[in-house]
C-alpha cells in the first residue's frame, strides 16, 4: 500500500473500532499473525487474541470517543497520535477490575507496520500510569 491508502485504512479502522464500536470491521486491515506490542504488558500475539482484547475494553467502557490528532505514514510504517475516552462501566477483564463509574483520558500513539495491505505490527505507548491513577488502581501524585 502507498501511503495514502495507509491513511485511509487506519482512518476507516479507527472509525470503525471506536466510533462504530465494530470490532469486526476495524480488524479487516489486521493479518492473522498480527503482533500487538504495549509495553509493560506481554506482547499479544494473533488476530483472535488481539481482537478479544479490543472487545473487553468496549465492554467495559461507555461513552468511548477517540480523537485522532495526527496520522503520519513513512513507507510501510505509519504513527497515530490519539486521545482515547471513555466512562469505566463494566468489568475490565484483563485487569480483573469490576466497574468504577470513573470517567478515563488516555492520551497516547500507535505505530503500525504494513506488510502488503495488512498490520503485522503494532505499538502502543499511552499514559498507562495516568490510566490506572484514574481508576483509582495506583494512588496518584502528591
Amino acid at each position: 500500500m502507498k501511503p495514502p491508502e495507509i491513511k485511509a485504512a487506519l482512518e476507516k479502522m479507527l472509525d470503525d473500532a471506536w466510533r462504530q464500536r465494530d470490532m469486526d470491521a476495524a480488524y479487516a486491515v489486521y493479518a492473522d499473525e498480527i503482533v500487538f506490542q504495549r509495553p509493560p504488558f506481554p506482547p499479544v500475539t494473533g488476530l483472535e487474541a488481539n481482537l478479544a482484547a479490543d472487545k473487553d475494553m468496549l465492554a467495559a467502557f461507555s461513552a468511548i470517543e477517540l480523537e485522532v490528532n495526527e496520522i503520519v505514514v513513512e513507507g510501510d510504517t505509519a504513527v497515530v497520535q490519539w486521545t482515547w475516552s471513555g466512562e469505566h462501566t463494566g468489568t475490565l477483564q484483563s485487569l480483573g477490575l469490576p466497574a468504577t463509574g470513573k470517567a478515563v483520558v488516555l492520551p497516547g500513539c500507535s505505530i503500525y507496520r504494513f506488510a502488503g495491505d495488512r498490520v503485522v505490527e503494532q505499538w502502543e505507548y499511552s499514559d498507562l500510569l495516568g490510566f490506572m491513577q484514574q481508576l483509582n488502581l495506583i494512588p496518584a501524585f502528591a
